[in-house]
């Protein structure tokens, strides 16, 4: 299988595989440690698969209840088509309700992963509110940037955790990460401050292609094959993306991001509360989930 970024061939020379972090045998200063070093955590397991797969199913039901999913929905199957326009007013609104899927709401705001960032950070986290469920169908992918642009307003101490619900071979789009780019001082340099949603002059998106990223920084594209209950931790400053779902088997990639950060730390109010507003202000409707599967995703 080969991996696809807008339709261009990755060579193998430039891919390799993530390194995992086995959390029952790490001290929580190796767990620093290795984020130091590595710029990630790749994580196994790290959910129960039973609570991983009520979270999919049901998200799946809602999905299929607006004709996205064919039956069984459970099997994840884009239809091609979509009735959320026709069946919700607002799509912004849909898309919260999915997203606050009480089963969901177990995983990512839950003990678990608190608790792992607890230990990542030496002292009481909390989970981001407002969170980033992505159903990704056919063709499409998560173009390159790092995350400072969106979730640094108030503090430099949060990290990103991509939640993996479904399988992700290659040919699926899996998350890649640029080896060692989380020390790559012109990128620190030119979005440390760097805010989305007030310098609108600039975009979070970084326009060079990963694979000529790579190849000019002599370094590696990291990713690996990814299943259900998996977890990616990241940093502010460390540079991914996506690669292309191209699978012939019609079936939608299932993953969530959530950011954490010290309880003492200052909190964005656009990501905390019973009603966050998200980024922009505009809610969930700003996001490229809240799009029907059948339409394209914009970039910032």
């Amino acid at each position: 299988m080969e991996a696809l970024i807008n339709g261009v061939k990755v060579p193998n020379s430039l891919l390799s595989e993530l390194k995992e972090t086995n959390l029952k045998n790490e001290t929580d200063e190796k767990l620093r440690q290795s984020l130091n070093e590595n710029g990630y955590l790749f994580l196994k397991n790290v959910i129960e698969k039973n609570d991983i797969t009520k979270a999919r199913n049901d998200i799946f039901e809602k999905l299929k209840n607006v004709d996205e999913l064919e039956d069984p929905f459970t099997e994840g199957i884009w239809s091609g088509r979509s009735r959320t326009d026709e069946l919700h007013k607002d799509r912004g609104v849909f898309w919260e309700d999915v997203s606050n899927t009480e089963s969901l709401r177990k995983i990512t705001n839950g003990n678990n992963l608190e608790t792992v960032f607890s230990r990542i950070f030496g002292i009481s986290s909390i989970g981001f509110d407002f969170i980033f469920l992505r159903a990704v169908s056919g063709g499409k992918f998560t173009h390159m940037h790092c995350d400072a642009g969106f979730f640094t307003r108030k503090t430099q101490k949060v990290l990103t955790c991509w939640l993996v619900f479904t399988d992700i071979t290659i040919e699926k789009g899996p998350l890649f990460i640029i080896e060692g780019s989380h020390k790559f001082s012109d990128i620190k340099t030119k979005y440390k401050g760097f805010d989305v949603d007030i310098h609108k002059h600039m975009k979070a998106t970084i326009d060079t292609n990963p694979i000529t990223f790579a190849q000019e920084r002599n370094t590696k594209i990291l990713t690996t094959q990814f299943n259900p209950g998996d977890a990616l931790i990241f940093g502010m400053y460390t540079v991914h993306g996506t690669f292309e779902n191209y699978a012939n088997d019609k079936k939608i990639r299932l993953t969530c991001d959530i950011r954490f950060q010290p309880n003492n730390e200052l909190k964005d109010p656009r990501y905390f509360g019973p009603k966050p507003t998200g980024t922009t202000g505009a809610g969930y409707g700003e996001l490229n989930s809240a799009r029907p599967l059948n339409e394209d995703w914009h970039v910032r």
